[in-house]
């Protein structure tokens, strides 16, 4: 009685190598999701700490309506922009007060933490008035910091 061969023999290597394919392909996706996963979690963390900066410069505006005082010493204005957690680094007073601010705010990202760093110039219209106001605009570069 003769045996009878199996033609399924020469099928297992390429089947193993289909599957093989199929694994490393899946692990190749699983990686890119992760890491995009990973970079968009990273530029969301940094546009809230952008934000909180500009939040930073808009409360030091507020806050210095508030006071009411028409003609704030620097001191009294250091004094509210350390409460708003920013930095003073250049005052101007003629004819508006003008302010430029420096805040920075941490963020997290894929490697660790970094920082957004961003200067603004905030503009105080008719100060110790009823319509006393404040305009903020963010600056492309800051002023060096003040001696």
């Amino acid at each position: 009685m003769a045996t009878r061969r199996s033609d399924q023999g020469p099928w297992a290597p390429a089947v193993l190598s289909a599957v093989l394919a199929l694994a490393m392909v899946g692990v190749l996706v699983t990686i890119e999701v992760g890491r995009r996963r990973l970079a968009a979690k990273s530029r969301a963390s940094e546009a809230a700490a952008d934000a909180s900066v500009t939040r930073n410069a808009r409360a030091f505006g507020d806050a210095v309506v508030a006071t009411g005082d028409p003609t704030p010493s620097d001191e009294g204005l250091a004094a509210v922009a350390e409460g708003a957690q920013v930095e003073v680094r250049e005052v101007r007073r003629s004819p508006d007060l003008v302010v430029i601010l420096y805040g920075s705010a941490p963020y997290g990202t894929m490697f660790g933490r970094a920082n957004v760093d961003a200067c603004h110039r905030v503009t105080i219209h008719d100060l110790g008035t009823a319509r006393a106001a404040s305009d903020v605009e963010r600056l492309d570069e800051c002023p060096p910091p003040a001696s």
